[in-house]
């Protein structure tokens, strides 16, 4: 076996060792001469210089190793930050040709390592970019710093990607050439979040814009219905004062006059509704039973020059609304539809069970929905429409056809019962809307098209009841002819202008009280407010509430009550009479 080689250090060692021993093997003879003496004893000085030099190499080269170890440490470290930042790096010479790429690199381009080497950097931006990328190489080239470029990178498949660059000029070292250090970052998503925000404060503008229409709309309705009220009294009176006495032409100007009424009326309950202040009467329902005991008057709005089709899920479930609000969402969207396709085409009415996620549709809290949806096959609308289509009093039809409030009362009545409508639309191709209602889980009852309230012909009870009515209005207008048309009728009327003066009469009253038929927005005190405090001495007296701008003072949030009845201002003496005459035949225990 080879033994192995003694280094120099243990070389110098046997050399010294060596010429001790010859040393001592000359003066044991004879003494050395001088000159000898001398030689020998400076080759051991030269050689105790030798040791000293050889160890100071050692601890030299000791330090090199360490050095060295420490730089390989350093570079797997830089490499190891370069193969793994998060962004893409490139290093390219001044004329943008790829000499190394990292992982986020190439996973970004979607090319393999091997692939990306040597090829131009441009060939990997969008055709639309490419011209200005070039004209930028020189500017690199020079020394200028480019942070947080944007351009479109084209990767496998034409695929667009939206991304930021920050590029540096880098030295060369020991000779190398001058490089271009490149930082690319993929912004796709957060384009898309810069996107879904201007949405979001785009759709929160508009909520804003129509909330501020809809309080003005409430308020207008408010003063509105008060006025169209004390016209329908007087001109009920007037009408039944004329009678016989004069010819039929002054009876034709009060008819005209009270059909205006009527139709103004309309318009006030339309601005209600999109004001979101009606008074609901909710229920549950199952949808598509509502639909289908529609159905053949749908089909007759329609016209037979557009196709009906319905496509109701079995499973869509039920919902909680009011029975007259939703069918008028149904009317109204049908109504759409149909002028939408006046040369003919298909409308289908579809129904599904939903789940939303959070986020998912708008301002809708996730949980499950009842989805009702209405779509046309007719013009369609371009982003302008659609950005204004529930406003009201906007339309792109003919002022003869309509008002501009049929889309707006669908947007009111969905947001008062807790839901959310989306429209989807292309110019030529159609239109859908879509009605996200909350689902619950209780089971719906069986369909019952009239209620106690609603309007059953000629009125069954005889003139000249013995009920005593406690009636309180503050307005004057509507107050007096109220009065006059009660007392007409055989009621014993206790009336009052305001919530102290009506618990002053109930106080001094001795006997009964049937009915408390009082306004809701009072000054001092809200008719609920004076309702609560006679209900403690008098709780078999029934409540009848009316208002042109019902608020949140009729009910909690706008909802009646089991046993509160609410008739909406303005209304003819004859149905507020019937109304009356309804709620007092009502059972005690439904009242």
């Amino acid at each position: 076996m080879e033994q192995a080689r003694p280094n120099s250090h243990q070389r110098l060692a046997l050399f010294r060792a060596r010429l001790e021993a010859f040393e001592h093997d000359l003066t044991a003879e004879a003494p050395l001469p001088d000159r000898v003496a001398q030689t020998l004893h400076d080759l051991q000085i030269a050689l105790e210089e030798v040791e000293v030099a050889e160890e100071e190499m050692a601890l030299q080269n000791e330090e090199l190793l360490a050095v060295h170890e420490a730089l390989a440490a350093e570079r797997q470290r830089y490499r190891d930050l370069f193969e793994l930042a998060p962004d893409g790096y490139l290093v390219t010479d001044l004329n943008g040709t790829i000499l190394e790429a990292n992982r986020a690199a190439v996973g970004l381009l979607q090319v393999t390592p091997a692939a990306i080497r040597r090829k131009p950097l441009a060939i990997y931006v969008a055709v639309s970019d490419r011209s200005r990328f070039r004209a930028l190489l020189p500017r690199l080239a020079t020394g200028e710093r480019l942070a947080d470029w944007e351009l479109t990178l084209r990767v496998r498949g034409d695929v667009p990607i939206p991304a930021r660059m920050t590029v540096s000029r880098e030295e060369g070292f020991a000779g190398q050439p001058a490089s271009l250090l490149w930082i690319l970052r993929d912004v796709s998503e957060m384009k898309a979040t810069e996107e879904a925000l201007r949405e979001s404060e785009e759709r929160l503008r508009h909520a804003q814009r129509l909330e501020a229409v809809g309080r003005l709309a409430g308020g207008i309705a408010h003063s509105f219905n008060n006025l169209l009220a004390a016209i329908a009294f007087h001109v009920d009176l007037l009408a039944e004062g004329l009678g016989d006495r004069v010819g039929e032409e002054p009876l034709a100007h009060v008819e005209e006059i009270r059909a205006a009424g009527e139709r103004a009326a309309t318009l006030a309950r339309q601005l209600l509704a999109f004001s979101r202040k009606q008074v609901l009467q909710p229920r549950v329902l199952a949808v598509n039973e509502v639909i289908a005991s529609l159905e053949s008057m749908l089909r007759q709005l329609i016209g037979e020059h557009i196709g009906l089709e319905t496509r109701l899920d079995p499973q869509a479930g039920a919902i909680n609304v009011d029975l007259s609000q939703l069918e008028q969402v149904l009317l109204n969207l049908l109504v759409n539809a149909r002028d939408a396709m006046p040369d003919g085409g298909r409308c289908t009415i579809e129904t599904a069970a939903v789940e939303i996620a959070a986020g998912e549709e708008g301002e809708l809290p996730p949980g499950a929905y009842v989805l009702l949806a209405v779509a046309d096959t007719g013009i369609g609308m371009d982003a302008a429409v659609l950005s204004h289509l529930f406003e009201p009093f906007f339309t792109t039809k003919d002022r003869e056809k309509g008002t501009g409030l049929g889309l707006a009362t669908v947007y009111g009545i969905v947001r008062q019962s807790g839901g959310e409508v989306k429209v989807e639309s292309t110019p030529g191709e159609g239109s859908r809307f879509a009605v996200y209602l909350p689902r619950v889980a209780a089971e719906a009852k069986p369909l019952e098209r009239r209620g106690p309230l609603e309007r059953r012909g000629p009125l069954k009870r005889p003139v000249g009841g013995a009920e005593v009515i406690l009636f309180v209005e503050d307005e004057e207008n509507i107050r007096v002819p109220a009065l006059e048309v009660l007392e007409a009728q055989g009621y014993r009327v206790l009336a009052a202008g305001g919530g102290g003066e009506a618990l002053e009469l109930a106080r001094r009253h001795r006997g009964p009280i049937q009915l408390l038929v009082t306004d809701v927005i009072m000054p001092g005190m809200s008719g609920s407010q004076l309702a609560e405090r006679l209900l403690e001495s008098r709780p078999e007296m029934k409540v009848l509430y009316i208002s042109g701008y019902p608020e949140d003072a009729i009910a909690r949030h706008g909802v009646l009550e089991p046993g509160e009845f609410f008739l909406q201002k303005p209304f003819p003496p004859s149905q507020f009479l019937r109304t009356i005459c309804d709620v007092l035949e009502v059972p005690p225990r439904q009242a």
